[in-house]
């Protein structure tokens, strides 16, 4: 018997920090975007920017005929202060965060800061903090630890335009998926 399941994975983050990117580089669907033009001091730092979501697909099929298929559902967030209220409409029923920062952005850290305790209010999801343009272990766990990301939470460098980059991304996201199941199974008494 062929079983599926199917995850909401929010993707958010400051403006130009890689949601798209990450979706873009991963995604097995054609992804749907709302990009547009940028204007005004937006446009020196990138010419499209995200209004209401990006959305694409990932999915894990099992070895094996019969096993498990793990579908991922991805839905990216704009960063623009202007269209956060799109994160609180697509935070609604979602399995996991996929926070994205730049490391390469340290003015946007305070901003990253508050739309990190904004999206984590009243979600009880499990997160992973993807430190884009990064390759140190170091240098992303300090990148987190300037957004106010406890010690707990998963941290992993990326280079998101990198499809081989976003899939350890996602992979970090299942482990989390995991982690939040077994704790829950866990909490409830139930032994596997």
């Amino acid at each position: 018997m062929l079983t599926d399941h199917t995850f909401k994975i929010l993707v958010t983050g400051p403006f130009a920090a890689g949601k798209t990117s990450l979706i873009q580089s991963i995604s097995q669907s054609p992804v749907v975007t709302t990009e547009v033009a940028t204007s005004g001091d937006e446009a020196d730092v990138k010419a499209l920017t995200t209004v209401a979501m990006d959305f694409g697909t990932f999915a894990l099929e099992g070895a094996d005929e019969g096993e498990e298929t793990i579908n991922l559902l991805m839905f990216g967030t704009p960063g623009q202060d202007r269209f956060r209220f799109m994160t609180d409409i697509l935070k609604a029923d979602v399995d996991v965060v996929t926070f994205v920062v730049s490391a390469e952005a340290p003015e946007s850290f305070e901003e990253a800061a508050e739309m990190l305790v904004l999206v984590m209010t009243g979600l009880e999801a499990p997160i992973v903090i993807a430190v884009n343009r990064c390759d140190s272990h170091d240098r992303a766990r300090e990148v987190a630890a300037a957004i106010g990301a406890d010690e707990a939470i998963q941290v992993i460098p990326c280079q998101l335009v990198d499809p081989a980059s976003g899939r350890e991304v996602i992979a970090e996201v299942l482990v989390a998926l995991l982690q939040s199941s077994e704790y829950e199974l866990m909490s409830q008494g139930v032994q596997q």
